[in-house]
C-alpha cells in the first residue's frame, strides 16, 4: 500500500515536470504552415539603362522573409530569359508542397496587346512581336504559386517608366491595346490569391531616390508584422506609398480572400498567467523532491513571483552543497517524497546502488533500467528508476501512436490525393473532350462560313473586274483626247519658250560684250596710271601712292604685277634704312660689319649695344625692359643715330688685352731675370715659326670697309617716313 501511494505521488510530480518541460519547449516550435518565397530583382538590363533599386529591393525583401521564419526563401538577381523560366518552374514544384507561397518581382514590366509581361535582363524587344519570345507572361508567374494550399501572394514592383516602350516597333495591326509602360489590370482565376501592384493598373511607379523604391520601403515596414492580416498590411502599404509620393502613386491589390484572419507571420504566443493555487501546489511537490533539476524546471515554468524567488533560493542552497552532501541527500529526497504518515524506509541505498543509479538516472535504455529494478527491488532508488522507466515507456507508446496516426493520416491523404487526382483527371478528360467537340463544331462552322464567303468573294471579284475594265476603257479614251490637246499646247509653249530663250541669250551676249569692253578700258587706264607711278620711283609719297593703287586696283591681270612691284619697293626702302643705320652704327663704334642693307644678327647685336649704351645716365631716354627683338629701324631711328657724335658703344677687348687710347693693346707683365728671359726667348724662337702681326679688333673697327667709308663721308640721308616699321623679325 505504501509503495502504491508513493508511485502515485511520484507519477504526479513527473507529470508536472514533464508538462513544464513541454511548455518550455513549445514556445520555440515553428508555425505549422509551410511558407516559401521566390524573390527576383532585375537591375542590370543589357539594352536599356540599368535600374539602381531592384537588386537592393530584392535582397532586402528576401532577408525580410527569412527573418519572418519562412521555410524556403530563394533570392535571384538579374535573370535572363532562360534562368527566369527555370526559376519559375522550380518554384512551381516547391509550391505544391507548401501552405503559403509568395512571389516578389522588382524590375521592368510592360503591357503589350492586352497582355502583361515581366522583362528579363537580356531582352531586346525590338517590336511588339518579340514580347512573346523574350519576356515572361505575368500569368506564368501567378500560376507558379497555384499549388499552395492556403494562400498565394504575387507582389510586383514592376510599374516603372519603361524605356522599352519608346524603342519598340508596332508591327501587329490587330492589337487589342497599345504598348504601355505600366501593367494592365488582372484578376486571379484561383481562390485565396492576391496580386499586388506597386501602382494602379495603367500607371507608372517611382523608382525612388533612396536605397529602396517607395513601394518596397512600405513592404519592408508592414508586410510581416506578426498576426497582421495581409489585407490590412497591404492597406498600410498603400497609405505609406501615397504619403511618400505625394499621392502620385497608388498601390493596388487584385483578388479576394475569405472572412478569417490570414497573416504571413503568426501572432506572438501570449502565455497565460498560472493560478496562485496551482503555483503553490507545484512548489510543494517540487519541495518534496528537492533536487536541483526539479527546481530548475519549476523556475523555467514560473519565471516570476513569490514562489519563483523561493525556488531560486532553494536551488542556490542546493548547488552550494558539497559532493558528499548531494550524495547523502539522494536517499532523503526519496524519503521526503513519501506521505507524512508513511514511515521512512529501513534500507539505506549502498554506494554501489548510488553509483549505478547516477549512471542510469538520465539513461533511455529501458533494459538497463529494468535490470536495476530487478537487482535492487527494495532499494529506495528503485522507485525513481521505476518512474523513469514508466515515463520512457509512456513516451515510446505516445511516439508509436503518433507515428501510427501520422502513417494513417498520410495513407488517407494519399488515398484522398489519388481520388482527387483521378477526379481531376476525369474532369480534365471530359473538359478536353468538350473542348475537342467544340473545336470541331467551330471548325466545321468556320469552314462553312469560309466556303460561303469564298463564293461571295468570287462573285464580287468578277463584278469588280467587269466594272474595272469598263472604267479603264473610258479612262483610256479620255486620256488619249487629253494627251493630244496637251501635246499641241506643249508644242506651242515650247516654241514660245525657245524664242524667249534665244532673245535672252542674245541680250546676255550683248551685255557681256559691253562689260568686257568696260573692263578692258578700266585695265588700260589703270595700267597707264601704274606706269606713271613706277616712273616716279619708290621713295616717299610715291610708295604710299603705289600702296593706295594696290588696294583700289580692279584689273585682275594687273594685280600680280602691282603686288610684286609694291614688294620690291618696300624691300628697297627697308634696305636703304638698314644701310643708313649700319653706317651710323659703324661711325659711333657699335657696328663693325659691312653696310650691306641686310638686317642680320650682327646688325641686331649692334642695335642692342647701342640701346644698352643709352641706358647709362646722360645718354638720352632709357630703353630699359626692351630686348633686341623689340628694336626696329625707322626714319626716326636713323635720324637719332645720325645725331650721335663720337663713340657711343664702349670698346670691348679680348682676354689678355686692355683699352688704351681707345684701342685694345696687350697687357704688360713683369720681366723675369735677363738670363732666364734669354733662355725662354731662345727656346721660343727655336720652337715657333715667325708669325705676322695680327690686326686687333680695334684696328679693324677703326678701319671701316670701303663701302662703309663712302657712305660715312656722305651726309645722313633724309628719308620720308616709311609706311611700316622695320623690325628684327623683318
Amino acid at each position: 500500500m505504501r509503495r502504491t501511494t508513493m508511485f502515485k505521488r511520484l507519477g504526479l510530480i513527473a507529470a508536472m515536470i514533464g508538462g513544464a518541460i513541454i511548455m518550455a519547449l513549445s514556445s520555440g516550435v515553428a508555425w505549422a504552415d509551410k511558407r516559401i518565397a521566390l524573390v527576383v530583382g532585375n537591375s542590370s538590363y543589357q539594352t536599356v539603362p540599368q535600374l539602381p533599386n531592384p537588386a537592393r529591393d530584392a535582397k532586402a525583401v528576401g532577408q525580410m522573409f527569412k527573418d519572418a521564419g519562412f521555410d524556403s526563401v530563394e533570392v535571384l538577381l538579374d535573370l535572363g530569359n532562360l534562368e527566369f523560366k527555370r526559376a519559375i518552374r522550380k518554384f512551381e514544384a516547391d509550391a505544391d508542397q507548401a501552405d503559403i507561397a509568395v512571389v516578389y518581382y522588382a524590375g521592368h514590366g510592360i503591357e503589350v496587346n492586352g497582355n502583361n509581361f515581366l522583362i528579363p535582363v537580356d531582352a531586346r524587344l525590338s517590336s511588339d512581336r518579340d514580347a512573346e519570345d523574350e519576356a515572361i507572361r505575368l500569368e506564368r508567374m501567378v500560376l507558379s504559386a497555384d499549388g499552395a494550399k492556403k494562400l498565394r501572394v504575387i507582389i510586383l514592383d514592376a510599374c516603372r517608366d519603361n524605356p522599352f516602350t519608346v524603342k519598340m516597333r508596332r508591327e501587329r495591326r490587330a492589337a487589342l491595346r497599345a504598348i504601355s509602360s505600366g501593367l494592365g489590370k488582372v484578376e486571379p482565376t484561383s481562390t485565396d490569391t492576391l496580386i499586388a501592384y506597386a501602382a494602379k493598373a495603367g500607371s507608372t511607379a517611382d523608382d525612388g531616390e533612396g536605397k529602396h523604391s517607395p513601394f518596397t520601403t512600405a513592404l519592408l515596414k508592414n508586410l510581416t508584422v506578426p498576426g497582421l492580416d495581409i489585407r490590412l498590411a497591404f492597406g498600410r502599404v498603400r497609405d505609406e506609398v501615397m504619403k511618400l509620393t505625394g499621392a502620385r502613386q497608388e498601390p493596388f491589390v487584385y483578388g479576394s480572400l475569405g472572412g478569417g484572419n490570414i497573416s504571413l507571420v503568426p501572432p506572438p504566443v501570449v502565455e497565460k498567467e498560472p493560478e496562485a493555487a496551482d503555483v503553490k501546489g507545484d512548489f510543494e511537490l517540487v519541495a518534496k523532491i528537492n533536487s536541483a533539476r526539479a527546481w530548475e524546471v519549476f523556475i523555467s515554468t514560473y519565471k516570476t513571483g513569490f514562489y519563483a524567488d523561493l525556488a531560486r533560493a532553494q536551488l542556490a542552497s542546493l548547488t552550494s552543497k558539497t559532493a558528499s552532501d548531494v550524495a547523502r541527500d539522494v536517499g532523503n529526497v526519496t524519503v521526503a517524497a513519501l506521505p507524512q504518515d508513511t514511515p521512512a524506509p529501513v534500507n539505506e541505498p549502498s554506494s554501489r546502488e548510488r553509483l549505478e543509479f547516477d549512471r542510469l538516472k538520465d539513461s533511455t535504455d529501458q533494459a538497463a533500467l529494468k535490470r536495476f529494478i530487478k537487482r535492487y527491488p527494495d532499494s529506495p532508488l528503485a522507485l525513481q528508476v521505476q518512474h523513469r522507466l514508466e515515463v520512457l515507456q509512456s513516451a515510446a507508446a505516445e511516439r508509436e501512436e503518433k507515428q501510427r496516426a501520422e502513417r494513417e493520416a498520410a495513407r488517407l491523404a494519399a488515398e484522398q490525393a489519388r481520388i482527387e487526382a483521378e477526379r481531376k483527371k476525369a474532369e480534365l478528360a471530359a473538359a478536353r473532350k468538350r473542348e475537342e467537340d467544340e473545336r470541331r463544331a467551330k471548325a466545321e462552322e468556320a469552314a462553312q462560313q469560309a466556303r460561303a464567303a469564298d463564293a461571295e468573294r468570287k462573285a464580287a471579284e468578277a463584278k469588280r473586274k467587269a466594272e474595272e475594265a469598263q472604267r479603264k476603257a473610258e479612262e483610256l479614251a479620255a486620256a488619249k483626247t487629253a494627251a493630244e490637246a496637251a501635246r499641241q499646247k506643249a508644242e506651242s509653249e515650247r516654241a514660245a519658250r525657245q524664242a524667249e530663250l534665244e532673245r535672252r541669250k542674245a541680250e546676255e551676249e550683248r551685255r557681256k560684250a559691253e562689260l568686257a569692253k568696260q573692263k578692258e578700258e578700266t585695265c588700260k587706264a589703270e595700267e597707264t596710271r601704274f606706269k606713271e607711278l613706277i616712273a616716279r620711283g619708290s621713295e616717299g609719297k610715291e610708295l604710299d601712292n603705289v600702296k593706295t593703287f594696290a588696294r583700289e586696283a580692279t584689273c585682275e591681270r594687273l594685280k600680280p604685277e602691282v603686288a610684286n612691284t609694291l614688294k620690291s619697293f618696300e624691300n628697297e626702302t627697308s634696305r636703304r634704312l638698314v644701310t643708313a643705320a649700319q653706317v651710323a652704327l659703324s661711325r659711333i663704334g657699335c657696328f663693325s660689319g659691312d653696310a650691306d642693307g641686310n638686317l642680320g644678327s650682327a646688325t641686331r647685336a649692334a642695335l642692342g649695344r647701342y640701346h644698352d649704351a643709352k641706358k647709362s645716365p646722360g645718354k638720352g631716354q632709357s630703353d630699359k625692359g626692351r630686348s633686341n627683338g623689340d628694336l626696329a629701324i625707322t626714319d626716326d631711328m636713323v635720324k637719332e643715330l645720325g645725331q650721335q657724335s663720337g663713340r657711343v658703344c664702349p670698346l670691348k677687348c679680348k682676354a689678355g688685352e686692355a683699352v688704351k687710347d681707345d684701342t685694345c693693346v696687350a697687357e704688360t707683365k713683369p720681366q723675369p731675370p735677363a738670363a732666364a728671359q734669354h733662355k725662354r726667348d731662345d727656346k721660343a724662337t727655336a720652337s715657333k715659326p715667325a708669325r705676322r702681326p695680327e690686326r686687333t679688333q680695334t684696328s679693324r673697327q677703326r678701319e671701316p670697309a670701303p663701302r662703309a667709308r663712302q657712305e660715312a663721308s656722305r651726309p645722313a640721308p633724309s628719308y620720308r617716313a616709311a609706311p611700316a616699321m622695320i623690325g628684327v623679325g623683318f
